[in-house]
């Protein structure tokens, strides 16, 4: 009897010891980036804030952690949009606008971001309260976000390949757990060869001229207002303006961006990667470019998190 008792406890000793647990995994995956000289990935992202799922493609190119290129083109109509990021700053080309913007940004080191392999270990590290759940194929963690509208989409549940130690699956949930963001990563590369010029801005630079902005243009209309109603639809010029009235009134201009001859412009204000496109926020307001059409959402009353939920829901309902 004695004898077995011992044998018990030895494998009950081995057992447990066989069981990684959440400090273990977390203290391999940031080993895994920490020794990585980057990774060439491609995965498929959706948002769906409204009623209307969005579907991207995007190609993440990512060298020594430093230099930064990351494509994102829609599977539904003719949006792409590129984002380089190298020593001279961060540059967000658009083929619509035949031009690029200059900004001077910690991107991606100031918050959460979806696709990014170092951002998800960062933050599977910060939050000492994560959930950890190991199934057969994945480790599970569910984290705080660290976004700048993070008490809009609070949580995050990431799932990690257990042979690669590499993100497999990131799911992006707001305060009701509702699956807003969602990424699925189809290839890993952490062994990349990189060309020279592959991050030089100007190389990267589309060379598409903007539209001549007396075209047609389909109307998008956000299915996500922040409780306040539309009251105002008008036709200004080549620009369309939505008043929305209520608790947190907003305006929301739409036009065709006019190419002005520039080809690079330095940005006034601030950098906003909201995942489907990348904008600008400045003094109460958001501008973003996506499917051809110039957004901008001014308030006085809305955080940048909700005008980022504002725009993640544009849908078309009618052709102007």
């Amino acid at each position: 009897m004695k004898k077995w008792m011992i044998l018990f406890f030895v494998l009950l000793l081995l057992s447990a010891c066989g069981a990684p647990t959440k400090e273990d995994i977390v203290s391999d995956i940031m080993e895994k980036v920490k020794n990585a000289e980057g990774y060439k990935a491609k995965a498929v992202l959706e948002v769906q804030a409204g009623k209307e799922k969005q579907s991207y493609n995007v190609t993440i190119w990512n060298q020594k952690h430093t230099y930064y290129r990351v494509h994102l083109s829609s599977l539904t109509n003719k949006h792409s949009q590129t984002i380089v990021k190298n020593k001279s700053g961060i540059y967000v080309m658009t083929p619509t606008l035949g031009k690029s913007f200059k900004y001077e940004n910690n991107w991606p080191e100031n918050s959460s971001q979806s696709y990014l392999f170092e951002s998800l270990a960062a933050d599977i590290q910060a939050d000492g309260e994560a959930t950890f759940k190991e199934t057969k194929n994945y480790y599970v963690f569910e984290t705080k976000t660290r976004y700048t509208n993070s008490k809009m989409l609070p949580r995050q549940q990431i799932a990690f390949d257990k042979k690669s130690l590499t993100p497999a699956v990131v799911k992006v949930m707001d305060k009701n757990k509702k699956v807003i963001i969602s990424v699925v990563f189809k290839k890993m590369d952490l062994n990349p060869k990189f060309k020279k010029g592959d991050f030089d801005q100007k190389k990267q630079a589309i060379k598409e001229t903007a539209g001549s902005g007396n075209e047609e243009f389909p109307v998008y209309y956000p299915s996500v207002t922040q409780g306040a109603k539309l009251v105002e639809e008008a036709e200004i010029d080549d620009k369309v303006v939505l008043t929305y009235d209520g608790k947190k009134p907003f305006t929301l201009i739409e036009k065709q961006p006019m190419s002005t001859g520039e080809k690079l412009v330095t940005a006034s204000g601030t950098f906003a990667d909201m995942g489907f496109a990348a904008g600008e926020s400045a003094n109460g307001s958001l501008t973003w470019v996506y499917n051809g059409i110039e957004f901008m959402i001014a308030s006085d009353v809305l955080t940048q998190g909700e005008m980022e939920l504002i725009a993640a829901s544009m849908e078309t309902e009618a052709i102007k």
